[in-house]
């Protein structure tokens, strides 16, 4: 596999305290509508994600390769402005569990997990929908940053990356997807979307997206 160094950027979905921490928001409301196994199965899927990405993170930003964020949330206190199928998400969970699903950007759930914080300067885009591209300035902001490849970490593989990932290959970025680095509650569901995405993407995994950093930072040619 080849990267360019400059031209590629980590880009980490999700990866929020209200999308995956115990008794959270979004984990609670798969819950409702698919049982606990599934609100089990996403908290789960979170904190074994953690250290697979922050490998990664730590290899881009040892290399000076720029990382990405995107985060799901409501600018609008009320959640005026997100997308109508998840505004009727929230509407479902604020009935019954008194919470909304989605957060917005004042909640203390929205962001990103401890463990992944961005650093100064490291950009966290809003989105208002499940694809980032359609919801969000992250084709603009990724355009006037020179980025061209992007490697995609995060959650959930069948709903936010598979969206994300499929409006980046639309939009003509070359999108490579780590199979252990995404995640969601059930492992067939995961693999199930990575297999519906392998179209629009290059599948790989951290391992080998590491090795290609590790070639890049030696000064070696990781094509050869």
């Amino acid at each position: 596999m080849n990267l360019d160094k400059d031209r590629t950027a980590l880009l980490i979905i999700d990866m929020q305290t209200y999308q995956a921490a115990k008794g959270a928001n979004l984990p609670r409301f798969f819950g409702l509508i698919q049982g606990p196994e599934v609100e089990t199965g996403a908290v789960r899927k979170g904190k074994e994600l953690i250290p697979v990405i922050r490998k990664l993170l730590a290899a881009f930003r040892a290399g000076g390769m720029k990382v990405i964020y995107t985060a799901f949330g409501s600018l609008a206190a009320d959640g005026a402005d997100l997308a109508p199928y998840v505004r009727r998400w929230n509407e479902y969970c604020l009935a019954r569990l008194g919470i909304p699903a989605i957060v917005s950007i004042h909640d203390p759930g929205y962001g990103i997990v401890r463990h992944l914080a961005p650093l100064p300067g490291e950009p966290v885009i809003n989105k208002t929908a499940q694809g980032a591209f359609n919801s969000s300035a992250i084709d603009h902001v990724l355009k006037q940053m020179g980025i061209d490849n992007l490697v995609v970490a995060g959650m959930y593989t069948n709903h936010c990356v598979m969206a994300t990932c499929i409006g980046a290959a639309d939009a003509g970025y070359r999108v490579i997807v780590p199979e252990d680095a995404v995640g969601t509650w059930d492992p067939d569901l995961h693999e199930k979307a990575m297999q519906s995405m392998r179209t629009w993407i290059i599948r790989s995994d951290s391992a080998a997206i590491l090795e290609v950093i590790q070639s890049l930072a030696a000064g070696a040619d990781p094509s050869a």
